[in-house]
């Protein structure tokens, strides 16, 4: 699994809660069970990864979405995680395992019993001939169909830009993918760092988004906690109901303060 996924502005390095905006906005969440993507305490969980999703659960939260197993088997870490009382609906696999071992990793993901499997980052250097991407991402859906599980694409901003040829890859693998085969994770931070609305995208193609990063975007364009930022995430998980969204995972790329961070954040989706 690669963890070096993500597009990362350079403010962001030592960004944390610092200039969160001066009053926090409630949202009261109207998803039962809120999750957290286990990237946000990378770190923590990579030197106690039992230790860490105690403390996951301790702040109030249902679900994670994995990136690793913490060093242990697929159904060890399954044992872990029911210990907790946690679940893993979704997991992130790499790219390199999606093009190498795709059947073992969605065996794994399915050990754990995780729903979704989910293609998180593409590198600088792949982020070409998206047609081409999709024919993939049909192919692992199939992979993952197969096993009950379903494909899911994240974005970072990169899919809002246009080609040279004036295509937006977004759209492109929205309209060359099988919806049966092939769903998303919409990232609102990073939808609305490309200058895309968060809620017009669950709008027009909410019946292919079935899960949600959820992160806010202070007035610079920085990270923050939810609540903290300029995104409507009231309106957000209002389109996410209706568009039928089954999970929603709070993270923060790189934040000073992992543990500060999503606390603040789930204390304001609980209202």
């Amino acid at each position: 699994m690669e963890l070096n996924r993500r597009h990362l502005l350079a403010a962001l390095s030592a960004l944390g809660l610092a200039g969160a905006s001066a009053q926090a906005k409630p949202v009261k969440s109207p998803f039962k069970k809120i999750g957290v993507q286990l990237y946000t305490v990378r770190d923590a969980f990579a030197k106690d990864p039992v230790g860490t999703l105690k403390r996951v659960k301790a702040l109030g939260y249902d679900q994670v979405e994995t990136i690793t197993f913490g060093g242990v088997s697929a159904r060890d870490f399954k044992a872990r995680l029911t210990d907790v009382g946690l679940t893993a609906p979704s997991g992130h696999v790499g790219l390199t395992d999606w093009q190498t071992r795709a059947e073992a990793a969605l065996d794994d993901q399915v050990a754990v019993g995780a729903r979704y499997a989910v293609l998180a980052w593409l590198p600088t250097e792949d982020r070409d001939g998206w047609k081409a991407w999709a024919d993939k991402m049909n192919t692992w859906g199939q992979l993952a169909k197969s096993r009950g599980l379903t494909f899911c694409y994240h974005n970072h901003d990169f899919e809002f830009k246009k080609t040279a040829s004036g295509d937006m890859p977004y759209h492109v693998l929205l309209e060359n993918t099988d919806p049966s085969l092939v769903t998303f994770e919409l990232d609102c931070y990073w939808a609305s760092f490309a200058g895309h609305d968060p809620v017009h995208i669950l709008q027009e193609h909410g019946t292919r988004i079935r899960q949600l990063h959820l992160k806010d975007k202070l007035a610079d364009g920085s990270m923050a906690p939810v609540g903290e930022g300029t995104i409507d995430f009231a309106a957000v998980l209002d389109a996410a109901v209706k568009g039928g969204v089954e999970n929603v995972y709070v993270e923060h790329d790189n934040p000073a303060d992992p543990w500060a961070s999503i606390a603040t954040s789930i204390k304001n989706l609980k209202g």
